[in-house]
């Protein structure tokens, strides 16, 4: 059987170039690398040097030339460091920048220039120091955070966000401006200006909160945001569930190559049905290895991402089928399922979603400032990736599975967190009592 290798990450397709730059009216010159990538080109300078005529560019092996860019062998700079020992301080600085870029790729995000020189001037100290502000003290909490607490890429991409909202409200922002008054301005521009409804303007205010607290913490912040406590009114959460029939039209798609050349769309459904019958988010099933499996039991045992407890889950037989599909195949990482990314994911199971015909009108409520605003379109357009969580958990409710036994199956430590699927079990509830008559 061939073998198929999945991963799940973006490749930053990049160059790095040795070379020189003479220094005024001195013997060696700077070694630099010159990197390009994604339409960027940019030199770093490494600290070492060496004298022009100690250095080659390019050599003829076999009658044929090739690029070299090193120091020759037997040579010393001016500070009598040998060959060797600059040679390998160069590529310690190449592997470090090509670390960089796969760790930014796992991220899916595109550093920029200025990023890519910051860390790398982080690392192998430059002489010049940048001032610290309120962005580059962001920056330094998004990587010891990230780092720290495993960040996910979409969590990466939440504080992007946030950073943003927070540039277009003010370039040069202090800590002194984002007190608990300066809060108040920052959440009315949100709404205001960003256009945000009440739902996403809080959501937020909490990110900001959690920077706020951790620059706290670190000796960077000392005003009275915590005083702030003016939130935006919202209304009740609308849960957006599946139905069986739509489930069902889901599961039974048959996709094509004419459709799916490359087997995206039909991954994505499958890990999303997947979803819908254990109530795995999508960074669980992410991790979720064949290891976790036990075929016999027909169980998985999962770390939960937001508790990081082990829940033991056991599977209906729709997902054990999912899960036998791709048994003898190779993914990244030993992934159980060949699980996009979760933007991709999110892009593809709309496209699913109206290959089977969920293009129902469907009507949401928000709170945009104090105006209560509505919003219809086809359902397939509200489609995600976590209904299918939302799937799983409303199905078991209105299947009659007590509120715990679910929440032992989800990682759910608060009842509350139950309240906003009641609403979803009306008609559940409806076909019971008609069923009674």
């Amino acid at each position: 059987m061939q073998e198929t290798i999945f991963v799940m990450s973006i490749v930053i397709t990049h160059r790095i170039n040795k070379g020189l730059v003479p220094r005024k009216e001195r013997a060696d010159w700077q070694i630099r690398l010159r990197i390009t990538y994604c339409g960027n080109r940019m030199d770093l300078y490494t600290g070492l040097t060496i004298a022009p005529e100690k250095w080659i560019d390019t050599a003829i092996v076999d009658g044929e030339k090739v690029v070299v860019q090193q120091v020759k062998k037997n040579c010393k700079s001016s500070q009598g460091y040998t060959a060797s020992q600059i040679n390998e301080a160069l590529e310690e600085r190449v592997r470090f920048l090509d670390k960089l870029f796969e760790d930014y790729g796992e991220e899916e995000y595109t550093p920029t220039p200025e990023e890519v020189r910051d860390r790398f001037n982080a690392r192998f100290g430059a002489v010049i120091v940048k001032k610290e502000t309120f962005f580059t003290i962001f920056d330094q909490f998004m990587r010891r955070q990230g780092k720290d607490a495993s960040w996910q890429s979409t969590t990466y991409q939440k504080f992007r966000t946030v950073k943003m909202h927070l540039q277009n409200f003010d370039k040069q922002l202090t800590f002194q401006k984002l007190d608990a008054d300066g809060l108040v301005k920052y959440r009315d521009f949100l709404w205001e200006t960003e256009k945000l409804n009440n739902a996403s303007t809080n959501k937020q205010l909490d990110f900001v909160h959690q920077f706020l607290a951790w620059a706290e913490k670190n000796g960077y912040c000392n005003t009275n945001y915590k005083e702030f406590k003016a939130k935006m009114k919202t209304l009740e959460k609308d849960i957006f569930a599946l139905t069986d029939e739509q489930l069902q039209a889901i599961k039974d798609f048959q996709f094509n190559d004419k459709l799916d050349r490359y087997h995206t769309l039909e991954y994505t459904r499958d890990c999303f049905v997947f979803s819908c019958y254990t109530g795995l988010r999508h960074s669980d099933i992410y991790r979720l290895t064949k290891v976790q499996v036990d075929w016999d039991g027909k169980t998985i045992s999962v770390p939960v991402k937001k508790t990081r407890d082990f829940v033991k889950i056991p599977l209906h037989e729709t997902a054990m089928k999912i899960l036998e599909k791709y048994k003898d195949e190779i993914f990244d990482k030993d992934r159980a399922l060949p699980i996009l990314t979760d933007q991709r994911c999110n892009v593809n199971i709309k496209q699913v979603g109206k290959l089977c015909g969920l293009v129902e009108p469907r009507t949401i409520h928000t709170m945009v400032g104090m105006t209560e605003k509505t919003e219809t379109k086809e359902l397939y357009k509200y489609l995600s990736f976590h209904c299918g969580r939302r799937t799983f958990i409303s199905r078991m409710l209105s299947s009659g599975v007590e509120a715990p036994v679910v929440m032992s199956m989800t990682g759910h430590k608060k009842y509350e967190a139950m309240r906003p699927y009641i609403r979803i079990l009306d008609p559940a509830k409806r076909d019971a009592i008609d069923k009674l008559k």
